[in-house]
């Protein structure tokens, strides 16, 4: 009998600010998950049609579009749609508008990792033993 293991998920992380986006991708990585990496909404667009993520960790303040034009663009795609967002920015105000743009969730930055960790396993239905 063959045991298989189980394929790796992917998240997305458009993050234009590399000392946000290194302590983002160490966590998705210590999480068993795969890592992309975008700095740019555009970038972040043909990423995620590429390659389809699991969940998308998306910085609102792009230097290419407004996030929320990001997300805006990706929903138009069948096959991102159901695709989870958490929404990230220093602007706590923008909450409101994340999640009406069409974002699953918010997160504040400076991110908690350990916040962060809950939303990753909240979205892809994760648990700790559940890692390969």
């Amino acid at each position: 009998m063959e045991v298989r293991r189980q394929q790796s998920k992917t998240v997305l992380i458009v993050e234009k600010q590399p000392n946000f986006t290194q302590p983002l991708v160490k966590q998705v990585m210590f999480a068993g998950l795969n890592p992309l990496v975008a700095v740019t909404g555009e970038g972040g667009l043909k990423k995620a049609l590429e390659f389809r993520p699991d969940l998308i960790l998306l910085e609102l303040d792009l230097t290419d579009m407004n996030g929320l034009k990001f997300v805006s663009l990706l929903r138009e795609k069948p096959q991102l749609q159901t695709v989870p967002i958490v929404a990230m920015s220093i602007f706590p105000h923008l909450k409101n508008a994340a999640l009406y743009g069409g974002c699953n969730d918010f997160l504040s930055k400076p991110v908690k990792m350990i916040d962060l960790m809950r939303h990753i396993r909240h979205y892809l239905r994760q648990t700790p033993s559940s890692r390969n």
